[in-house]
């Protein structure tokens, strides 16, 4: 129990303060908004007021009783034509024992096309029958050269060759590549000889930058316990890695030649 409870002062219950509510708002328009809403109120319950008077509900739309005006049509019957161009030929034969036949232009074109279509259709092919086969007792019908299983490609000439333009596609390839090793051949990045006391001062160098990461290696703590120290240590072991390679090639090898744009 708290201290301050222990007083005997905190054994009396004291009196809760009423909350006094600050009075709700009000508008001043109040009245006058319920006066206006129970004036207009189902005034306008249709969609807008009626523009045309309705029927009553007993005349309702019956069979028959709704004229239709329909587009008026002459026949040719009723049609009083004057001109003569506009009157429909008669038949044929009528036409050939009224007005005797002379032989136009039209006429002769129009001879010509019927000749000519007769020739076509007495010199055409007549077409084979599809070679059908029956797969099931419904009635079933396949067109096997349609469904490719007829052999029509085996009995070409040039079935199973290699086509013309994959063998030139292939030719351009190997005279390419021919081409861009004869450019590499000619093209040689030039080397450079290494003089002694560069390769000294570069060793120099990498000596030193290891030492430098060896000491900041050592500096580690021992613990790696979070990703960060983890990261930071084999970071540290690539670098060292690299640079030892780095020195043991220029300590084993005299002479190095570098390429002149390095």
């Amino acid at each position: 129990m708290n201290r301050c409870q222990e007083n005997i002062k905190y054994l009396i219950p004291k009196p809760e303060t009423p909350v006094i509510k600050p009075p709700m708002y009000r508008s001043v328009y109040t009245e006058s908004v319920k006066n206006a809403y129970k004036s207009n109120k189902g005034c306008h319950r249709t969609m807008g007021y009626a523009e045309i008077q309705l029927d009553p509900p007993t005349q309702f739309l019956k069979k028959h009783t709704r004229k239709v005006l329909r587009p008026c049509v002459e026949t040719l019957k009723n049609c009083k034509c004057t001109n003569k161009s506009n009157e429909l030929p008669a038949s044929d034969a009528s036409y050939a024992k009224k007005k005797p036949q002379t032989k136009t232009h039209e006429n002769q074109i129009q001879k010509n096309i019927r000749k000519k279509n007769i020739i076509d259709v007495i010199k055409r092919v007549p077409s084979q029958p599809k070679h059908r086969v029956q797969d099931t007792r419904n009635g079933h019908v396949i067109v096997l050269n349609e469904a490719g299983l007829e052999p029509m490609y085996v009995s070409k000439k040039n079935y199973g060759q290699t086509p013309s333009y994959i063998l030139k596609m292939y030719k351009e390839k190997e005279m390419a590549k021919l081409m861009e090793t004869e450019r590499k051949r000619a093209v040689k990045p030039p080397l450079r000889y290494l003089p002694e006391d560069e390769r000294n001062e570069l060793l120099k160098g990498l000596k030193t930058n290891w030492a430098e990461l060896h000491k900041e290696f050592l500096l580690l703590p021992m613990l790696t316990d979070t990703m960060p120290k983890m990261k930071r240590k084999t970071m540290l072991e690539k670098q060292l890695n690299n640079l030892e390679k780095d020195i043991d090639l220029l300590e084993r090898n005299s002479s190095i030649y570098v390429r002149q744009d390095l």
